[in-house]
């Protein structure tokens, strides 16, 4: 069967680059529930509507020079994209859970990290904008983030100490704020130096 047939119903079939579909078909488009094995080896199971990714579905990602799948998205698609809800397994092994915009991390979500942080907050093209960052030492940030630096205003927790600093933050760098010690002592920064 090719895609261009009038068929309906339940069918297999293999396209000239080497892909192939095996599930369900209305008049000759992928329609419903389905598995395509694509010419580079990533594999697609789910739902279809008009020959296009539409639904809910797991997409693997094949890795060639590792010879294996190496990551993995299980969630909502959006003509082809993955948009909605979602949950991404990366190959360095970070995990994501939650919202997606034309394939991109965008909206509210909580990313493990491989290094043992965790991220929860805001997220823009697959960038953190703003939420809490915990870090594998115990350290916490609330705030901006920017290029995966924290950069703006934000509070920060070191675990070892029990002191915290509120202010902005550049480059990850309190800049201007007030750090409050454990012993109720206070230290200012001004451009980046304790005063």
């Amino acid at each position: 069967m090719t895609k261009t047939d009038n068929y309906s119903g339940i069918g297999v079939c293999n396209l000239p680059s080497g892909a192939s579909y095996e599930g369900e078909v209305l008049n000759g488009k992928w329609q419903g529930y389905g598995e395509m094995k694509f010419q580079n080896r990533d594999v697609y199971k789910g739902e279809w509507n008009e020959g296009i990714m539409h639904g809910k579905g797991e997409y693997s990602f094949y890795d060639k020079e590792k010879r294996r799948y190496t990551a993995n998205y299980k969630g909502d698609f959006v003509i082809g994209k993955r948009e909605g809800s979602g949950e991404m397994q990366y190959p360095n092994k970070d995990k994501y859970i939650g919202q997606w915009q034309n394939d991109q991390r965008t909206g509210e979500g909580i990313c493990w990290f491989s290094n043992g942080d965790c991220f929860f907050g805001l997220w823009r093209f697959d960038e953190m904008i703003r939420g809490t960052y915990h870090l594998a030492n115990g350290d916490v940030y609330d705030g901006e983030i920017k290029n995966g630096n924290f950069n703006g205003y934000g509070k920060y927790y070191w675990k070892e100490t029990g002191s915290w600093f509120e202010g902005t933050f550049a480059k990850g760098k309190p800049i201007d704020g007030i750090k409050v010690n454990l012993d109720k002592t206070l230290n200012e920064y001004k451009d980046g130096v304790m005063l």
